[in-house]
């Protein structure tokens, strides 16, 4: 018996010998996600194939104007799950009807920056002309911002989350700031909002920024400050370390209201919040536009607000202003959160005022 005890034992441990020397098997990079994915194809649209580049076209209304090209991408957009969740989307009208609409927020055309566009997303488009709309089926693994030459390259190298988009092409540029710059002129000469008084299309203070401040006398209204004054050299008449309030509203060029320090203007454009102290802020001045703080928390603020206010502060008398500005002097390419989009000119009409505290 203990003879049988020992040959098993032996042959115990031989075997786990083997078992430990035996090669370590894994599967591929996205083969679940990839077996599920074809499943799910086979089922919902068996006789659907794919493009050159991996994704499938759903619905194609063929458009009639510009080819889609390298530039930068106007686009109104929504995505959803394979299980139809919306995920994303630019509709305001599909937002309300998920209940993820904010007044706030910004709904409308998106910028896409060809060269930054998730792969799939950029595949999905491809051969669309503007004025056409597309539906596409994108794999998780093509949801990437990196560029690979097949298919089986992004299986081994991406983890992503399958989609379809529904996209519509708007308009394409190659010269994303001088879309901005023609942008602001047509808003200018234009004016639908009565934000101007005096400028024209062709009056900007300085490339990529328009500014018109109105004089007061004794709180009468007397005159406009519309001189071409260089922010960069032109002396302010404040000290360093003044301290100053305002009140001021920020604007796209829609006309929608995404920001305001006074209470009326938020319940009027109905982007009031309880949760917020709506009052004037605390403006802390230095020697140059680019050093002005904002609040007790000294706050950066961007160039273009600050160049407003630098402004105001150069002529006497001036207590109101408008600055127009393009993204350069805002929040660029990134945009902010879902209240600013990529690429989008503001403006801001600024007043000084007193200390709330006083």
């Amino acid at each position: 018996m203990k003879e049988i005890i020992r040959i098993g034992a032996v042959l115990v441990s031989s075997a786990a010998v083997l078992a430990g020397c035996a090669k370590e098997t894994t599967a591929p990079t996205n083969e679940a996600e990839k077996r599920y994915f074809d499943a799910w194809m086979h089922v919902n649209h068996p006789d659907l194939a794919p493009t050159d580049h991996w994704v499938y076209i759903l619905k194609d209304t063929p458009g009639t104007g510009e080819d889609f090209a390298d530039g930068f991408i106007f686009v109104t957009y929504t995505a959803r799950d394979l299980s139809g969740n919306i995920t994303a989307t630019t509709d305001s009208t599909m937002a309300r009807l998920i209940n993820s609409y904010q007044p706030q927020n910004y709904y409308g055309p998106a910028v896409w920056n060809s060269t930054s566009m998730q792969s799939g997303i950029y595949y999905g488009m491809e051969g669309m002309k503007t004025g056409g709309e597309r539906s596409v089926i994108i794999p998780g693994w093509l949801m990437t911002y990196s560029r690979y030459s097949s298919e089986e390259e992004y299986l081994a190298n991406v983890t992503g989350s399958n989609a379809i988009y529904d996209i519509r092409f708007i308009d394409r540029t190659d010269d994303i700031t001088q879309w901005q710059i023609d942008s602001m002129s047509r808003f200018v000469e234009k004016d639908r909002f009565s934000l101007f008084s005096e400028i024209s299309p062709s009056d900007t203070t300085e490339t990529g920024f328009y500014y018109e401040g109105q004089i007061f006398e004794n709180g009468v209204l007397s005159g406009y400050d519309v001189e071409k004054l260089d922010t960069d050299t032109t002396s302010t008449l404040f000290s360093t370390d003044t301290t100053i309030y305002i009140n001021y509203t920020g604007r796209l060029l829609n006309g929608q209201v995404f920001d305001t320090s006074k209470e009326t203007v938020a319940k009027d454009y109905n982007i009031y919040s309880s949760s917020r102290t709506y009052e004037p802020v605390l403006i802390t001045w230095s020697d140059s536009y680019s050093g002005l703080t904002m609040g007790s928390d000294n706050t950066t603020v961007i160039t273009g607000f600050a160049k407003t206010l630098w402004r105001m502060s150069c002529v006497k008398g001036v207590e109101k202003a408008v600055g127009l500005f393009y993204s350069d002097f805002g929040y660029g390419y990134s945009g902010s959160g879902n209240l600013i989009p990529a690429y989008a000119p503001l403006i801001f009409e600024i007043e000084f005022t007193e200390n709330p505290e006083e």
